[in-house]
């Protein structure tokens, strides 16, 4: 296990009057306490700064930001080298990609980190690792990527979410958390931590978007009964059924609408590996992903 430094700051939405449970806080609990205990023993190596908000503009909000951006400067200061990762926890506007960070209140991700940071602190350069988890719905994904691919010079990688509802407590539990654990603390490289981390229960909840050196990809469920290519096969607004695979390698399927006009078979022909564009991960009979280039 990794004895280099590690300051984890998380900040979350408080949104408690729209829900009895706090899922921002408690996925951000779950990160929290799951690096609290590598570190026991060695505490001094392992800075957190959890704080909730309502309106990061607040201004007794914006003065813990001050102090806390002390803290992480001093922990930098102190340690020869250091790991950081930043969770920014919240909603995403559906229509234009904005996060929010207060009532009715949203704007971009850089804004957000550089409120976080300030503006001249750049991880990428000034910590050995360096993470960005942007924890929220996939409203973000689909309209701020190129915000996101920025982000990707500014940490050494970055972490969003596809879904139209991401479920936070299932994506920090049995994504986010793996991550964390085998690239930070087992020293894994980015592309092993990350296929490491990939599990049924997170790829059927969401797409995985990850940015790094300036280069965005998506990873997405590619099962080759159900959506060989990485989204469902349709017809007449349900999911086909599967037949065979031809010996041509195209995928016949059938309609399930008893109603359906005309032929109720068609064929689906799986997208090709490409280098630098897409590749699959596992094989035809089990687990298989698609990851993608966007």
């Amino acid at each position: 296990m990794s004895v280099t430094p590690l300051a984890l700051y998380q900040i979350h939405l408080d949104d408690r009057d729209l829900q009895s449970l706090n899922v921002h806080a408690a996925s951000s609990s779950i990160l929290t306490n799951m690096l609290q205990s590598r570190f026991i023993g060695r505490e001094s190596g392992l800075l957190v700064l959890d704080r909730g908000f309502r309106d990061l503009s607040d201004r007794s909000f914006v003065k813990q930001m001050r102090l806390d951006r002390v803290s992480l400067e001093r922990f930098q200061s102190r340690k020869n080298k250091c790991d950081i990762i930043i969770v920014i926890n919240t909603h995403a506007n559906p229509e234009d990609g904005g996060l929010m960070y207060g009532p009715k209140k949203t704007t971009s991700v850089d804004t957000i980190v550089d409120h976080i940071l300030g503006t001249d602190m750049m991880p990428v350069t000034q910590f050995r690792r360096s993470m960005l988890v942007v924890l929220c719905c996939g409203g973000f994904v689909e309209h701020s990527l190129e915000e996101m691919r920025a982000m990707s010079t500014r940490f050494s990688v970055v972490l969003a979410f596809g879904a139209p509802v991401v479920d936070p407590i299932l994506v920090m539990g049995q994504f986010v958390t793996s991550v964390v654990d085998y690239y930070f603390l087992g020293q894994e490289t980015l592309w092993t931590a990350i296929y490491r981390g990939l599990k049924q229960e997170i790829m059927q909840h969401t797409s995985i978007f990850l940015g790094s050196d300036g280069e965005v990809h998506r990873i997405t469920d590619a099962p080759w009964r159900l959506k060989p290519n990485g989204h469902d096969v349709r017809c007449c607004q349900q999911v086909a059924k599967y037949v065979r695979t031809e010996g041509s390698g195209a995928i016949r399927f059938r309609c399930r609408e008893p109603d359906h006009q005309g032929a109720r078979t068609f064929y689906v022909v799986p997208l090709p590996a490409v280098a630098g564009v897409r590749k699959f991960i596992g094989k035809r009979g089990g687990v298989r992903y698609m990851l993608s280039s966007v």
